[in-house]
């Protein structure tokens, strides 16, 4: 009976629905992408945020239009094959002209989504290495012919590789795991900031850096651990590799900065 889901009411659980938002949150990352390209941003203080807010916004608009379509055109979220769900909707939708169109749109989307993903993340890494969180030999240096991080363009490709033996979902969850990961720790950040300058003398709106952060870091931190569990296992080796990593360019760091000491004493 349409409208009727009185049948799944056994199975739309808060659980079961919060694990599901911590798969689809994952249609709304990289809307702070842009924030990696700050530096070379035209007033960024105000630009910046407002094309956050934009990316958010717009996205977010599509987002819920396609999902609306689709329920009306596949209601539930049962398919054979999930990993080619969008391609069999758009066979229902259109037949084989239209799902023709839609397949060649994807696979256009995907790559600009690469690049995306590929300049964002590399030029994060160069920022990082060039103030010496991460190895500045490796990740602070420019290719002297093109002036781009090149190194660190060919270690992002190589880490996307990943993905060719991973399943949608737990791929989806990976990422997701990244994302919450800084998400909580971006708001957990903003409470710091609260107290250090109240400590300071600072009068800051509590709402907005205290009460607003503290709900995003408990939703954000939910949500991660409604992740699948092999997802949080990988998510949590690659945290582990990153800190190891930071740690040995940090001590390589103070290693060269001791020994420019030593030669000029």
């Amino acid at each position: 009976m349409p409208g009727d889901w009185s049948a799944d009411s056994d199975t739309a659980s808060f659980a079961t629905i919060s694990a599901g938002a911590a798969i689809a949150a994952y249609s709304f990352l990289g809307f702070d992408a842009v924030t990696t390209l700050t530096e070379e941003t035209v007033n960024p203080r105000r630009t910046v945020p407002r094309a956050i807010m934009l990316v958010a916004l717009m996205g977010g608009g599509i987002f819920v239009a396609v999902s609306y379509v689709t329920q009306l055109v596949h209601p539930g979220g049962v398919f054979e094959d999930s990993a080619s769900a969008a391609s069999s909707i758009a066979l229902q939708i259109g037949g084989e002209l239209f799902g023709a169109v839609f397949l060649a749109g994807l696979v256009v989307a995907q790559f600009a989504s690469g690049l995306a993903a590929e300049a964002s993340a590399s030029r994060l890494l160069y920022a990082m290495g060039r103030d010496s969180v991460l190895p500045k030999a490796v990740f602070g240096r420019l290719s002297a012919k093109y002036h781009t991080p090149v190194a660190n363009l060919v270690i992002t490709g190589i880490v996307g590789l990943i993905a060719l033996f991973l399943d949608v979902a737990t791929l989806t969850s990976f990422i997701n795991f990244g994302a919450f990961t800084a998400f909580t720790l971006v708001n957990v950040s903003v409470v710091f900031h609260y107290v250090r300058q109240r400590l300071a003398g600072q009068q800051l709106n509590p709402v907005s850096y205290m009460v607003v952060p503290v709900i995003g870091a408990i939703i954000c931190a939910y949500l991660l651990s409604q992740l699948d569990s092999n997802a949080i296992t990988l998510g949590v080796s690659w945290l582990v590799l990153g800190v190891l990593v930071v740690g040995a360019g940090r001590a390589q760091d103070r290693a060269v900065a001791g020994a420019e000491r030593g030669a000029g004493d």
